[in-house]
């Protein structure tokens, strides 16, 4: 390989490195959203960053408390991101995102289905990269009604109790004692 690839290469391993960089990053802010972390949310951000909403224009701080005010009002949340694009200059990238989220109010039986983009300034800085910029911007939104989970299910936590967190993940004593006295069935 001669020097001129070996360039190409290592600008391409940059490029791939640097965006995956920063779907972690988005990753921690929809995760942390969905398990009410506010360490985790703040970790998206850099300290004097900006993120308008229309609802909500501010700084990082503000921006988690109002949300995580928000979302302790509902019974259960889901922040999907999908369909990246990248602009990414040395250590700025511009990047859009579109999210769809569920939102289901406390003891309701309904839940709002809304679909937005995430319009990003990322920055890295000390070679990490995180949100300088931050608009939000809604497509649409509808509501729908919800029904009960199927019995038997494992259960989602909104906080450090959540499954996700357990290190290492490994089978629960619930878990083992469902699996010896054989509680499987086709309907499980």
């Amino acid at each position: 390989m001669n020097e001129q690839e070996m360039a190409a290469l290592a600008a391409d391993i940059r490029y791939l490195k640097d965006r995956a960089d920063i779907l972690d990053c988005m990753n921690r802010y929809t995760r942390g959203a969905d398990r009410l972390d506010r360490d985790l949310l703040l970790s998206a951000y850099h300290p004097d960053a900006t993120d308008d909403r229309g609802a909500f224009t501010g700084g990082p701080v503000a921006r988690v408390d109002w949300l995580l005010a928000y979302l302790r009002t509902l019974d259960h949340t889901t922040h999907h991101i999908t369909n990246f694009t990248f602009d990414i200059d040395g250590d700025v990238a511009h990047c859009e995102s579109y999210v769809l989220t569920t939102l289901m109010p406390a003891g309701s039986k309904e839940a709002t289905i809304g679909c937005a983009r995430y319009i990003d300034r990322f920055e890295r800085r000390s070679g990490e990269w995180k949100i300088a910029h931050r608009e939000a911007v809604m497509d649409f939104n509808f509501t729908v009604p919800t029904s009960e989970l199927p019995p038997k299910v494992l259960s989602s936590a909104r906080d450090r109790t959540d499954r996700s967190y357990a290190r290492p993940l490994e089978l629960t004593a619930e878990g083992l004692a469902r699996m010896q006295a054989g509680l499987n069935s086709p309907a499980d």
